[in-house]
């Protein structure tokens, strides 16, 4: 028997997703365009609740300085919590003194997983993956984090900065006649060949691939007007409790009410 939205609230009232990814691989634009915010409205608290520095979440602060407990919302839509991988990269795992260690991404899934109530628990993981980052799906990093084991929660890989491959596509078009049109359509249609051939089929191969893959063109987070169907499509595709996916999909439409709000007082 379905629940009703009072219920499904008592029981669980906030989706909660752990964010992996390196860093500058758009953790941060992919939460504030989730809940549709400037991000005027993120707050960031630790496991005590004590209020912590936003500004730890910026690209340039070294790493560690975020803990992974932290819990990061924004009150434009306070249906979704968010926790931040920390900035890991490649190569970190191998530092036995690093905070940042691929260990402690699953040992933190496995306590969550473990917590009796499920508003404790991790209902997914976006593992976001740059396509500017020329390392990106290392067998260090990412295509280790899929070969390890398999997740106790869905895990959905989240492909960004694609236009740096189409940028390179286009500079490796040949000479002709077509007119700056036909030449980005001609860029974006090599650029998702080679993704599909390369990238996507390495994530696929692995031993324990992800759940759900963001479809068709993946993430341009340099674009306001984007938001992240498809990232919202894949997520809830990947929940198997009805619970955790009527909760998604309430706070999906939350956002999108945020949004229209926005629009409303865009033009009055």
């Amino acid at each position: 028997m379905s629940l009703t939205i009072e219920q499904i609230k008592d029981r669980c009232p906030r989706f909660r997703i752990l964010v992996i990814g390196r860093r500058n691989a758009g953790k941060t634009t992919i939460l504030k365009k989730m809940c549709n915010s400037d991000g005027s409205d993120l707050r960031i608290v630790d496991r005590n609740g004590n209020k912590v520095d936003p500004s730890i979440l910026e690209p340039d602060r070294q790493r560690g300085m975020s803990d992974i407990e932290n819990e990061i919302t924004f009150r434009s839509n306070p249906l979704f919590v968010f926790h931040d991988s920390r900035g890991i990269e490649a190569g970190a795992e191998h530092d036995e003194n690093s905070p940042l260690c691929t260990d402690s991404v699953w040992e933190f899934l496995d306590k969550r997983s473990r917590e009796p109530r499920i508003r404790d628990q991790i209902h997914a993981v976006w593992l976001c993956i740059p396509m500017d980052n020329q390392r990106a799906p290392s067998s260090e990093f990412e295509l280790a984090f899929f070969n390890a084991r398999a997740s106790p929660v869905p895990v959905i890989a989240v492909f960004t900065k694609f236009e740096a491959l189409i940028d390179e596509a286009y500079n490796d078009l040949p000479e002709d006649d077509l007119s700056d049109t036909e030449k980005e359509k001609n860029a974006s249609r090599d650029a998702q060949l080679k993704f599909d051939k390369t990238v996507r089929k390495a994530i696929e191969n692995t031993a324990h691939p992800p759940d759900q893959v963001t479809d068709g063109m993946p993430l341009d987070l340099n674009d306001e007007r984007t938001g992240c169907r498809g990232l919202s499509e894949a997520t809830y595709a990947a929940i198997q409790d009805v619970t955790l996916s009527d909760l998604f999909a309430m706070a999906q439409r939350s956002s999108f009410q945020v949004g229209c709000l926005k629009v409303m007082e865009s033009i009055m």
